[in-house]
């Protein structure tokens, strides 16, 4: 089989059904080679939202894919990557390269750095496999190892293919192994595990679900639902794991970010006498910047490769055998804890005055309205993420750990290649829009739909929260009204929460993409933003 093609066809088995790239002279071979295998392309604006693409794509479907060129364009990937590393979220950037033939020992091919392996060198350090397929020989088992690599690991990778390697006939596997096919379990340990978490969990009074991002990139939703049903557990989600239990259920207890998220949350998570924590990553902004109130002799983490259980520590114990098990495991049904759960209804008893200048409360109040099972969510840093976090959502995104500004309107394009039924709605500031909302005409040019809320205050609110009022913290004025009919997608201005109200409605009965732009004052933050910044405050 043609070196691409094996690739393509290993890509096709992990679900990628199609790549994000920009064509460039290294790579014309490569994306010549996915036409003729029948693998869609899509084609972006700038190279860094190819990466926010194919990761929003990823945490959907599991994986995503990137065809670039070689330097101009792979080294503009590499923000993006970092993020997707981060973040956990596996991502294939495949670049074109020189010809290994036409190599000589005086660099001269253009868009080279130092010498032919500056790329290759510097992905290594944000992704966990890399691969130079200089070899016919080889480049089978490289690409096996590569893509295995990123499945097993929630990791990106890396794949090299020199022009004149695009097309060789390479000899192939005959049945290529699945990710975890050859790695080790230790059925004996998962088994010890699950029963001492069971037995755990038996004896709590309070015991509490606390949901991270793991379960999502190990594709546990399922799983760890039942296990919330099957035990009565309240769940409570991490920053980075909104989305990972459906906020719909009414087991759900709210985001847990310290002293600056939920106070259900953080009253059902603190008051727990048992922490069954599933993939979460004990972060600054995951712990409201180390304000949390755990005591860590309550909690059973399961991470993704390693399970602590009081002074037990199970190393190299994969996390998705372990929860399959635990959520076939059922209690004593006499001894079942309860869940007693109050929604959180902070906002929902604030008064608006509809006719007054629009405020966040008031914007997250309307956007609590509308159907959000209809809907998959990306927030861009900032308070359009803040604002999101109030949300009720099944299907949220965002850069919550890595925290790089331009993850949304390009991430939507991948949320709407992945999951076409779900339409984008999109969360963004007015300087994150300004680095990456071109993206809005690819998603126009590829048929989808989405509403896009610019937030527009004309600020770096959120350096100014954290630090104080700057003149370099004021943003250039854009027309995104204009900007957005210009790319093809109609829209609409508001001020107040009545116009809001009518735009996001109407937004949501017509058949085609939408852009709000939401003016709002500089003063003005989400409610978990604002504790923030009081939080900042009172440290200085």
């Amino acid at each position: 089989m043609k070196l691409s093609h094996y690739l393509f066809s290993r890509l096709e088995q992990y679900g990628v059904r199609c790549t994000f790239g920009i064509p460039g002279d290294f790579a014309l071979p490569l994306y010549a080679e996915q036409a003729a295998y029948g693998m869609q392309t899509v084609v972006c604006t700038h190279e860094p939202s190819c990466v926010f693409a194919a990761d929003a794509y990823s945490r959907l479907k599991g994986f995503g894919a990137v065809l670039t060129t070689y330097s101009v364009g792979g080294l503009n990937m590499i923000n993006p990557m970092a993020m997707a590393y981060a973040e956990n979220s596996p991502v294939v950037v495949i670049s074109g390269a020189p010809n290994v033939c036409g190599r000589k020992t005086e660099p001269s091919f253009h868009h080279l750095v130092k010498d032919y392996g500056s790329q290759h060198r510097i992905f290594k350090e944000v992704t966990c496999a890399t691969a130079a397929l200089n070899e016919a020989a080889t480049a089978a088992d490289e690409i096996d190892r590569v893509l295995t690599a990123c499945l097993a690991e929630k990791r990106p990778g890396y794949l090299e293919i020199p022009i004149d390697m695009t097309s060789v006939e390479i000899p192939t596997p005959p049945k290529p192994s699945a990710p975890d096919q050859d790695r080790p379990v230790n059925t004996a340990a998962i088994i010890e595990a699950a029963g001492e978490i069971s037995a755990a969990l038996e004896k709590a009074r309070r015991p509490v679900l606390y949901a991270g991002v793991g379960i999502r990139r190990h594709a546990l939703m399922d799983a760890v639902r039942t296990i919330s049903e099957s035990w009565l557990l309240p769940v409570v989600s991490s920053v980075m794991g909104k989305g990972a239990f459906p906020e719909s259920h009414p087991h759900f207890a709210g985001i847990y970010m310290g002293e600056m998220g939920s106070k259900l949350a953080r009253e059902t998570l603190e008051g727990a006498d048992l922490i069954l924590s599933v993939g979460v990553i004990y972060s600054d902004v995951n712990t409201g910047f180390w304000t949390a109130h755990l005591e860590s002799s309550n909690i059973l983490e399961i991470r993704d490769s390693e399970v602590r259980i009081s002074h037990h520590i199970y190393p190299q114990l994969p996390i998705a055998p372990l929860m399959q098990l635990l959520a076939s495991t059922r209690p004593d049904s006499a001894r079942k804890p309860g869940v007693h759960l109050v929604k959180d209804k902070t906002l929902a008893t604030v008064d608006i005055d509809e006719s007054a200048p629009l405020n966040t409360v008031a914007l997250i109040q309307c956007l609590k309205t509308i159907d959000q099972s209809k809907f998959s969510y990306l927030a861009d840093v900032g308070d359009a993420w803040f604002a999101g976090l109030e949300l009720n959502a099944d299907i949220f995104m965002a850069p919550g750990y890595y925290a790089s500004m331009g993850f949304a309107v390009p991430g939507a394009l991948g949320a709407a290649m992945a999951a076409p039924d779900l339409r984008p709605l999109v969360l963004v500031g007015d300087g994150a829009f300004q680095m990456t909302g071109s993206e809005l005409s690819t998603l126009v040019a590829q048929g989808h739909k989405p509403i896009v809320l610019v937030l527009n205050n004309g600020y770096y609110k959120m350096l100014a929260a954290l630090d104080q009022h700057r003149d370099y913290y004021n943003l250039a004025h854009w027309d995104y009204v204009a900007y957005a009919e210009a790319l093809g997608c109609p829209g609409v201005r508001v001020q107040t929460a009545a116009q809001l109200n009518r735009a996001i409605h109407h937004a949501c009965t017509i058949d085609g993409p939408y852009l709000i732009e939401a003016i709002l004052s500089r003063e003005d933050h989400a409610p978990m933003m604002r504790r923030i910044k009081e939080y900042f405050t009172s440290l200085k």
